[in-house]
């Protein structure tokens, strides 16, 4: 009966080493280098007047990522009845030399999307740029502004949206979202 006992116990101690090591994940094959997500601490927008003039530069800094201090934010200003071009590029400035996702995000426009909501007086924005199927991609758009007012604009930069969605900009993860107060004098 002793023997029967050893048998069993080793083999029962056998299976479960077995067990254990069938259901370890190699995590070589769980990461992918390429893909992992980016740093964002800056967003920049620039404001282009449709019929000339200065370029406008507003920030958005958030050098410790969210849930940290609070960003520090340009509040914008922009004229009246006028046409902008909006260009936008995300930065991650979190090491001793800036690194510009916004190249990172045009190479894989398929898997990208900037997202322009407006509120108070502000028109909405209307992109220009598409990625290689024609679907938006948004790192160049346009705003009129109306007459004197104001409101915020958020922007985000959406990763693995559904595009084709009717409302794209409520699909996918969000990889930094940025607000400014916006003032049209």
């Amino acid at each position: 009966m002793n023997q029967i006992l050893k048998f069993f116990t080793l083999g029962f101690i056998a299976f479960s080493l077995i067990g254990i090591t069938a259901c370890q994940k190699d995590d070589d094959d769980m990461t992918d280098p390429g893909n992992e997500q980016e740093v964002i601490t800056t967003v920049q927008l620039e404001f282009t007047p449709e019929l000339g003039g200065d370029v406008l530069t507003f920030v958005f800094s958030d050098p410790d990522g969210p849930g940290g201090q609070a960003p520090a934010v340009d509040n914008i200003e922009l004229a009246a009845n006028t046409t902008y071009e909006v260009t936008v590029e995300f930065i991650d400035n979190s090491g001793s030399t800036p690194v510009f996702i916004t190249d990172e995000v045009q190479e894989e426009a398929e898997e990208h999307l900037v997202c322009y909501e407006v509120t108070g007086d502000l028109s909405p924005l209307t992109i220009k740029d598409q990625d290689m199927n024609g679907d938006a991609l948004g790192l160049i758009a346009t705003m009129m502004t109306g007459d004197a007012g104001s409101g915020d604009l958020t922007v985000s930069l959406k990763h693995e949206p559904v595009k084709d969605s009717a409302t794209p900009c409520s699909t996918g993860e969000t990889d930094v979202e940025a607000t400014f107060q916006v003032t049209v004098n």
